[in-house]
């Protein structure tokens, strides 16, 4: 017996190690404070029109974050993380839907969060989901959640859908948002990549449509979507059916929204990856996107987010 009990103390002290380990390098990785913000980002922000009209009971974004991967383009987090929580701290949306949240993004979001919660931020309890959703908890509450992987894709913890039911803390309303990141098609899989992606905007469509059945209130399914409206600049590898097969049973916000806003590096009447479609009766009173040239150096895909009125 005291073998046993030894045994249970020597395994509740490891496990209490690991923990404090794990807490240490979230707040050794996740610290941004010493990082300079880029020349112009203030002045962006100060100036930006962040206001909502009183008839607005959800802001949702979607936010590509860029991993840190070399490889994929990306650069230390830290710096970026930074203008990314005063993008939250000026804009305060409801519900963020965030991809490519790789180890390094989770440990700078866990640490500076504030009122932001996540949903399904790891699989396994140690490897990190890149695809997510943030929701501020001072404004809206978190009545159910889940989760599901697409059938076909390169890398279960990207390619997957997380979805939350929230309601307004004021105006009790209740929503659907839903995160997602699709495939995309490369030079030489062209064709294989195409039936991937098809397979998996029919389960994002699927789902939208039954989380809309089971919980009777308006769905919106935010993400990079790797798929471009209008059919962008590329017909083959921008994947237009793609966004017209999800188009033609869900809302593009973007196109009924009553004011569309952007920044002036991009205007946002042309064609981007990044889309919040709607499922159900939803009023769209602004749609915009972030796209002061300054925020290009946040990530390569600006911050896009819908406004949603009674």
């Amino acid at each position: 017996m005291k073998k046993i009990l030894k045994s249970i103390v020597v395994l509740l002290c490891l496990a209490g190690a690991g923990a404090a380990g794990f807490a240490a390098s979230i707040s050794i990785r996740g610290n941004f404070d010493d990082y300079i913000l880029p020349n112009g980002f203030e002045k962006s922000i100060a100036r930006a029109d962040t206001e909502r009209s009183d008839s607005t009971y959800a802001r949702i974004m979607s936010a590509n974050l860029l991993v840190n991967y070399e490889s994929w383009g990306g650069t230390d987090a830290r710096r970026r993380a930074k203008m990314f929580f005063n993008v939250l701290d000026a804009y305060k949306p409801d519900v963020v839907a965030v991809q490519e949240m790789s180890d390094q993004w989770y440990c700078c979001i866990t640490k500076n969060r504030g009122s932001y919660r996540l949903v399904y931020p790891v699989s396994s309890g140690i490897a990190v989901n890149m695809t997510g959703l943030m929701y501020n908890s001072d404004t809206v509450s978190l009545l159910d959640y889940g989760n599901m992987e697409y059938s076909q894709g390169d890398n279960k913890r990207l390619r997957r859908i997380v979805w939350g039911l929230f309601e307004d803390n004021k105006t009790k309303k209740q929503y659907i948002v839903t995160s997602t990141h699709l495939d995309l098609i490369r030079e030489g899989q062209e064709n294989e990549e195409l039936s991937v992606m098809t397979a998996q905007a029919q389960e994002q469509i699927d789902l939208s449509q039954k989380l809309y059945t089971l919980y009777n209130c308006p769905v919106f399914s935010a993400g990079d979507f790797n798929a471009m409206d209008g059919g962008g600049y590329d017909d083959r590898y921008f994947a237009p059916e793609i966004y017209n097969t999800i188009a033609e049973s869900m809302t593009d916000t973007k196109y009924i929204a009553q004011l569309k806003t952007s920044g002036d590096e991009r205007d946002v009447d042309k064609p981007t990856f990044d889309h919040i479609f709607s499922v159900g009766d939803a009023q769209v009173s602004r749609y915009s996107i972030l796209s002061d040239s300054v925020m290009a150096q946040m990530s390569d895909h600006y911050p896009i987010f819908a406004d949603i009125s009674e």
